[in-house]
């Protein structure tokens, strides 16, 4: 009789455990998920706004009030060698009388910061959607900015940081690229801009919010030289 009940006993318990362990659970919390490859290095991180990874570049990651992100949310995405090469981030809460929401998926040039973004940014009173893109230096890794950055903060106030602050905003400038090409709305304005190598819009071509349509074309100083109609 108690041989017969241990059997049961331990058929039902195998029956529960069977049952269970089959059955998928339907939610995850965490603040933060690593993706990993099979060596462990980071392939891709989603996390809220306080655990997402600063800016990385062969698997050294700098502060994360270095990449400019804030408070935003999202995820990162890490090539082979351990370089960010681009994310979705996004944020949005109210502000003073106001709000402020925010939403960016971009890809990053190697070595260097974003060169494609789709990104939404509303401020309440203006706001503008869009695609973008950049030029960015070959020769100016951008990792040189944070390097800087990092060893200015770590340097007690006096000559030397300052002089190293005046290095960092060279290499900022140096790194910073041009943005060329704007597709979107601002403000319910439909646009298309083209700029230079300098950053200078050269061609313009928009809808406004009453339904005008216009093309104008400037020369490198900014002066209009032609508009359509």
């Amino acid at each position: 009789m108690f041989a017969g009940n241990v059997t049961m006993f331990v058929a039902l318990a195998t029956m529960l455990v069977s049952g269970f362990a089959r059955q998928p659970s339907p939610v995850l919390t965490v603040e933060r998920l690593n993706i990993v490859d099979s060596t462990g290095a980071l392939t891709l991180v989603l996390a809220n706004g306080a655990r997402l990874p600063g800016g990385t570049f062969g698997g050294k990651e700098y502060p994360q009030s270095f990449s400019g992100r804030g408070r935003s949310a999202g995820m990162i995405f890490f090539n082979e060698v351990g370089d960010e090469v681009g994310g979705l981030i996004y944020e949005g809460a109210p502000r003073d009388s106001s709000y402020r929401a925010f939403g960016h998926l971009s890809f990053d040039q190697w070595k260097q910061n974003q060169v494609v973004a789709v990104q939404y940014s509303d401020e309440g009173a203006t706001r503008s959607a869009g695609l973008q893109v950049w030029d960015r230096p070959i020769d100016a890794p951008l990792e040189d900015q944070f390097a800087l950055a990092e060893r200015m903060l770590a340097t007690p106030a006096g000559r030397v940081r300052d002089s190293l602050n005046q290095e960092r905003l060279r290499v900022r400038e140096r790194v910073r690229g041009t943005r060329r090409v704007f597709v979107g709305s601002r403000d319910r304005t439909a646009a298309l801009e083209l700029r230079d190598t300098s950053g200078q819009v050269r061609v313009r071509l928009f809808v406004d919010s009453a339904g005008a349509a216009q093309l104008a074309f400037f020369d490198s100083g900014g002066r209009t030289t032609a508009v359509f109609p």
